[in-house]
């Protein structure tokens, strides 16, 4: 059966709509203006828990429980956007930070081989194959590397400490992933505490995905991860705490993955993170969206590095 597509509405169209399924707009001139500058679909991430079959998201008839109103859809908005500011600085830290690790151990394990990252003794094949196109189309673009490529016109690449910084932090990732030596990697996964090669590119994935969804401006109020934390670094931490069913695939998980990898990095930001945090949902979380986001005021936090 073909669904009917859906139609551009005007700002008085779309309060009507919203008021026919039982949201109450007290102040339509503020609904018009907010409409125009967040825009409906935008909001709409933001309603959704205002709806009777929250968190159901098939079958949805978009009617909304009793009580439900335009003004609290807007302040989960911003405090959604806040909370992804905040989030966003200690994302980047972390970021640079692993990518500071691999440029510098591994150019100086190969001190002799500025682009070990194309050499296929040191790297997958397959990755290799697909990093020319990246290289040309995403890197080679940037002021720096078109400085070097017209002073070193022999060069294929320039070398790692400037490619590598203009590498998205996905193909940094999966240039870790795909280092043929075991020890190179593990190189990389000690500098965050890990002597196993299975945790860190967990927790490396949950970071990449947040930072994402942080940069494009989605909503991170209620994530779900596509997968599931690894325990392993948290089981003796969290021992006798009580847990939602969820907690391993949720934003609660997601912040203790963010302060253990933070408590690696300078200045002890770790701890830092935990309290800057605290006081943000202390401050941001009112009366009318704690419903939705109250459930970040229990997160077990870490009192200190593991």
């Amino acid at each position: 059966m073909a669904i009917e597509i859906k139609l551009a509405t005007t700002t008085e169209e779309q309060i009507k709509r919203l008021r026919d399924r039982g949201m109450t707009i007290d102040n339509e001139s503020f609904a018009k203006e907010t409409l125009l500058d967040i825009g409906y679909y935008r909001l709409g991430f933001y309603w959704f828990p205002l709806e009777k079959k929250y968190p159901k998201r098939d079958d949805r008839d978009h009617l909304f429980k009793k009580d439900a109103k335009f003004e609290t859809a807007v302040h989960l908005y911003e405090f959604d956007k806040a909370f992804r500011n905040l989030l966003s600085s200690y994302l980047l830290d972390i970021e640079v930070n692993v990518r500071t690790k691999v440029i510098y151990h591994i150019s100086n394990l190969h001190k002799n081989n500025p682009i070990w990252f194309a050499d296929n003794k040191i790297v997958m094949s397959t990755y290799i194959s697909q990093f020319e196109s990246k290289y040309k189309y995403e890197v080679a673009n940037n002021d720096v590397i078109k400085r070097h490529a017209a002073r070193h016109i022999n060069d294929k690449y320039a070398p790692a400490w400037k490619t590598l910084e203009y590498l998205s932090f996905g193909d940094l990732i999966r240039l870790i992933e795909n280092l043929k030596n075991r020890d190179t990697k593990m190189m990389i996964y000690n500098c965050y505490g890990f002597n196993e090669d299975r945790t860190f590119p967990n927790y490396i994935e949950i970071v990449r995905i947040l930072r994402n969804t942080c940069a494009h401006g989605h909503p991170i109020f209620d994530l779900v991860l596509p997968k599931s934390i690894r325990a392993s670094k948290f089981k003796k931490e969290l021992k006798g705490k009580t847990l939602p069913n969820n907690f391993y695939s949720s934003m609660q998980g997601a912040l203790l993955v963010i302060q253990y990898l933070l408590y690696y990095l300078p200045n002890n930001r770790g701890d830092e993170f935990r309290e800057k945090m605290k006081k943000f949902f202390h401050e941001k979380i009112t009366a009318d969206i704690h419903p939705m986001v109250g459930y970040l005021n229990i997160i077990p936090w870490l009192s200190q590095k593991i």
